[in-house]
């Protein structure tokens, strides 16, 4: 499975940092408004959160703080962002990471034990989305939410207009970056996430654009 930073010809060290800088934009008042909204006063005072593509540990770091009683777990493909995750401070509980590809292997979580899980900007990378899918279903309680945050299709010249300068790069390098990413963060319509999640056995509950790039949508598993 290509990493984007395999994609966009970063080391592993620069794609942490860029992580990092853009943190506040991917988790800013947007989100943790719609968060606070439609799936905080459905969490238990204990809750198991999960996030899968963990990255640098930052939106671990903070649900440590808003929930301090509660057992985190993180995981990600790429052995940097696991490394800045352990080494952040934590005011509550500390999450355990873990090096794991949940498109190749079984989340190592007992059924039915985790209240949240969480992906932001991973599961449009996935060749196929339906095993990690099921995986996360099997570890949700009856009542528990899987919050997917993920890319959304959109026209070239807005892509490429809205994507984040590195000045380091001249303007070719720029755009060679752009194109090469535009088709794996065009994948999906809003459209066509409903359909992956319906026949995955999610019920959506909400769903926003909190970004012109990304959806959100709010989950409840369905089925047996």
């Amino acid at each position: 499975m290509p990493t984007h930073q395999a994609l966009s010809g970063s080391t592993d060290e620069a794609f942490v940092q860029r992580m990092v800088q853009s943190y506040a934009e991917r988790f800013g008042e947007a989100f943790w408004t719609f968060f606070d909204t439609h799936v905080a006063s459905r969490l238990p005072s204990r809750p198991v959160m999960v996030d899968i593509g963990c990255g640098p540990g930052l939106f671990l770091q903070a649900l440590s703080e808003r929930y301090p009683k509660a057992t985190l777990y993180g995981y990600d493909v790429t052995p940097a962002m696991i490394a800045h995750g352990e080494q952040l401070p934590y005011a509550g509980a500390r999450p355990s990471f873990s090096l794991h590809d949940v498109a190749a292997q079984p989340l190592p979580l007992a059924t039915g034990t985790v209240h949240l899980v969480t992906m932001t900007s991973v599961l449009h990378v996935f060749d196929d989305p339906f095993p990690a899918l099921a995986e996360i279903h099997r570890v949700l309680v009856p009542t528990g939410r899987f919050m997917l945050h993920d890319w959304i299709r959109h026209t070239l010249q807005a892509y490429l207009s809205q994507r984040p300068v590195n000045n380091n790069d001249d303007p070719a390098t720029h755009r060679w970056r752009g194109m090469r990413l535009f088709p794996v963060h065009n994948k999906y319509t809003v459209a066509d996430w409903e359909w992956v999640l319906h026949e995955a056995e999610f019920a959506i509950l909400r769903s926003l654009q909190l970004r012109p790039s990304h959806q959100m949508f709010v989950t409840i598993p369905t089925g047996s």
